[in-house]
């Protein structure tokens, strides 16, 4: 048991002037994070004069919602002050439930745009920022990898599924899978495949169009949703991706070690897909017929078919 009162010779603590980390009223900084809608918990920091909120992608903060207008407010920041203004939407913003058409922001204010986005508009400093940064990664984000995860992928993939039928308009969908990863695995250890991972998804990161959504599927499966994307388009996509991993020297081990990648796609188009489940398996169908094929190629599809052929798993 220990005896409190008594002098513990192991006791080391170094004593220092402790700096206040609480207080941060200088660099406390205006942002806004996503309470309900699409991308929950993502945040947008007011960096400019102005920013947009909007339908359209080239708005600041981006919101995919059929009852937001395609520039729906506007942020305006002065040196002591934030505030919101409604650009004449079809639907109108509300500030804490009432309908404004310009509005000073306060530090908690909720925003809602369309029928289900809220943004809450805070004041937050150095820790808060970072706690909410961090909270936003371990809830979508691939621990290793850092690109999204699966269950906010297929949280994307509903809705673009979805919006993609309404208008019928083409979404491709795209599995990668590491050819022969077991065997660098058993050849260079687990730590050697963790790195390879991580240099084979910043690789496709890097390369993919900054609108498509790339996320870890699983194990060494990645997978990339493009929308208002045709068939031919995307082919043109995956074989783009496809060389640039076969012509990058991945490092492991201090050695170079040459990588390829097979990888199926499907395609909605014209009401060809009943859900998104159905893309998915396509897709996944097409990757093992790349792989049955002889890898580092692809193989694609636009038939429903092709949902419902029992897998022969090829690795």
């Amino acid at each position: 048991m220990v005896q409190w009162g008594a002098k513990m010779k192991d006791d080391k603590t170094i004593r220092r002037d402790t700096v206040d980390l609480t207080d941060s009223r200088e660099t406390r900084k205006a942002n806004f994070v996503v309470l309900a809608g699409l991308d929950i918990g993502r945040k947008y920091d007011v960096e400019n004069d102005e920013m947009y909120i909007g339908r359209n992608e080239m708005c600041e903060i981006f919101v995919d919602d059929e009852d937001v207008s395609r520039i729906h407010a506007k942020i305006e920041s002065t040196t002591n002050y934030v505030y919101i203004e409604d650009l004449g939407s079809t639907n109108g913003t509300l500030v804490n439930g009432e309908k404004i058409k310009r509005h000073q922001l306060q530090d908690g204010d909720r925003i809602q745009v369309g029928s289900v986005t809220v943004l809450k508009f805070n004041y937050v400093d150095e820790i808060e920022d970072s706690f909410n940064e961090q909270l936003y990664n371990a809830a979508n984000k691939d621990y290793l990898t850092q690109v999204y995860n699966k269950k906010y992928f297929i949280d994307r993939l509903k809705m673009e599924f979805s919006y993609s039928k309404r208008h019928d308009a083409p979404l491709s969908l795209m599995i990668f899978d590491i050819d022969f990863f077991k065997k660098i695995n058993d050849t260079f250890g687990h730590l050697a495949g963790d790195s390879l991972l991580k240099q084979f998804a910043t690789t496709i990161d890097q390369t993919k169009r900054q609108e498509d959504l790339f996320a870890r599927y699983g194990g060494e499966e990645f997978i990339l949703l493009l929308r208002n994307t045709d068939l031919e388009t995307a082919i043109s996509i995956g074989d783009k991706i496809r060389k640039k991993i076969e012509s990058t020297q991945f490092t492991l081990d201090k050695k170079q070690v040459p990588v390829t990648v097979s990888i199926g796609i499907s395609v909605l188009a014209k009401d060809n897909f009943q859900d998104y489940h159905d893309l998915i398996r396509a897709a996944d169908k097409q990757l093992y017929r790349a792989k049955e094929k002889g890898r580092n190629q692809i193989q694609h599809t636009q038939d429903q078919k092709d949902a419902n052929i029992k897998l022969n798993l090829v690795k």
